[in-house]
């Protein structure tokens, strides 16, 4: 088990640099962005985000998830590349159509989806066809994960964000052309990076496409589609309701609050990353329960214990950040709830291994309607009342369902010991302990630094007091040790 370890380690490590180099090109891009956009612009460009990233797992159709399974199911490279063929370009023709088929209602969509109606009629447009590239882009450098071509995936995957942002920031900034810049900078970056990659990966297709692969795929794969839209419904939809619901300015803001909480992604995304291929590989080993249930414990205990770290730096740092815009200064007593939210949503991928062993996507799917209709009512009702804070509860509370709901379907057909009790008494532990220490920074209260300290010796004490980890167990590790033999003890 310990090379295990030490392989997701290494491919946790590797898929790092690229999470790393990419969230600090948001962060570079987000003062510029609110310094060169109106607050109205800057909204519409979550907006934007928020509309094509639905549209993105149309043109997907779980690709990326079925070429996963299928790339450790076979046995033969020729399969592995006749399936990459068959993913790209069923992801490609279909984002194609999609394509010319909104050409022609574009004003109508946007008329609907802007406030500013005929301003941004082509703002929309734009952004597909930056985000048909992304998709296959997405494709390409999964194959080369799946490969464990780790320095081809590094460049092409800092290229692919790094050359769109510089573009992106040259048209803005240097062009003036305001919000389709953003897009118009990302079309020729992704262009680019997807030349890039078909040239080298051009000895994997295999031509002409296999019908029987494609079918294969799309089988595994569109049973996904409600997950993945459950998961635009629960990262995405809220910045719709709140634009539309309370106010642009208010979408503005938890715009900046997310764009901060993804901080949590230099910890996450890279695990994510690594997790596919490396859970498919050893699914089939007997020791794999027992590795998995010490990965949900902890992904909990370090991702709960760095969203409280930099819940005590929150409000100094968008500040910093968000520089002469002082309306994005409120965004940071949001920032815990988004990025415990992000730690719930990779613990899920742990919690429900054994239905995607078993092609149980239809069950994962069903799953994800039910909580997202939940999440959908919930939003509604309450987000007229609470603003803002309905968003971050809901978040948290559907990603907790769905972990609930998961650990009962899986366990009945891949038994994996969790504790999970004890995880789900540590969850609400914890979202006592961040409302408190929320509570303290909204209402400025004095020593807040003491404060910090009771709630780090706070958040140790409830790792064991929810039975997460016990003390025996720490003394069982202790008496595991080796000891240094000396004379004494051979005699």
């Amino acid at each position: 088990m310990k090379q295990l370890w030490k392989r997701l380690a290494s491919d946790s490590l590797a898929f790092a640099v690229v999470t790393i180099g990419n969230k600090f090109v948001a962060f570079f891009l987000f003062p510029i962005f609110i310094a060169y956009l109106s607050l109205n612009e800057y909204a519409d460009w979550g907006v934007t985000n928020t509309v094509t990233l639905v549209i993105s797992y149309l043109f997907l159709l779980g690709m990326d998830t079925a070429l996963a399974f299928y790339y450790h199911d076979v046995k033969t490279d020729e399969e592995r590349k006749s399936y990459l063929t068959a993913a790209v370009l069923t992801s490609g023709l279909v984002g194609i159509a999609f394509v010319i088929a909104f050409f022609f209602v574009n004003g109508w969509v946007s008329s609907l989806v802007y406030e500013g109606g005929e301003k941004n009629k082509w703002i929309l447009m734009i952004a597909l066809l930056s985000t048909v590239f992304s998709v296959l882009n997405q494709l390409l450098l999964g194959y080369l994960r799946l490969e464990r071509r780790k320095w081809p995936f590094m460049i092409f995957g800092i290229l692919q964000l790094a050359g769109s942002a510089i573009l992106s920031v040259y048209f803005v900034v240097g062009l003036k052309e305001g919000l389709s810049g953003i897009f118009i900078g990302q079309i020729i970056g992704q262009c680019l990076v997807l030349l890039g990659l078909v040239i080298l990966l051009w000895n994997h297709f295999r031509f002409p496409i296999q019908i029987p692969y494609a079918k294969h795929l799309l089988k595994y794969g569109v049973p996904l589609i409600p997950t993945l839209l459950t998961f635009w419904v629960l990262n995405a939809t809220s910045r719709l309701f709140v634009y539309h619901m309370i106010s642009p300015t208010s979408a503005a803001i938890f715009d900046a609050a997310s764009r901060v909480a993804s901080y949590i992604v230099l910890l996450t995304a890279s695990f994510q990353l690594a997790w596919r291929p490396f859970s498919m590989s050893i699914k089939d080993r007997s020791d794999a329960p027992q590795l998995f249930s010490r990965l949900a414990k902890g992904v909990l205990i370090v991702g709960s214990f760095v969203v409280l770290l930099f819940s005590m730096i929150a409000e100094p740092f968008i500040q910093l950040i968000a520089g002469g815009k002082p309306a994005y200064h409120s965004a940071y007593p949001y920032m815990w709830a988004l990025s415990f939210s992000t730690i719930l949503n990779v613990l899920h991928l742990i919690i429900g291994v054994g239905l995607f062993f078993q092609k149980k996507t239809v069950m994962i799917s069903r799953i994800f309607s039910m909580v997202a209709v939940i999440y959908l009512i919930g939003s509604l009702v309450f987000i007229p009342v609470f603003g803002l804070w309905a968003v971050c509860g809901m978040n948290v509370l559907t990603y907790l369902l769905i972990n609930i709901f998961l650990y009962y379907k899986s366990q009945k057909i891949y038994p994996v010991p969790f504790r999970f009790p004890a995880m789900l008494l540590f969850i609400l532990m914890f979202i006592a302990l961040m409302s408190g220490v929320t509570y303290l920074q909204m209402h400025h209260t004095p020593g807040l630094t003491l404060y910090y300290l009771f709630a780090i010796l706070a958040w140790f004490i409830i790792i064991f007091a929810s039975g997460l980890v016990s003390v025996k167990t720490l003394f069982t590790l202790k008496l595991k040790l080796p000891r240094k033999t000396n004379q004494s003890d051979s005699i």
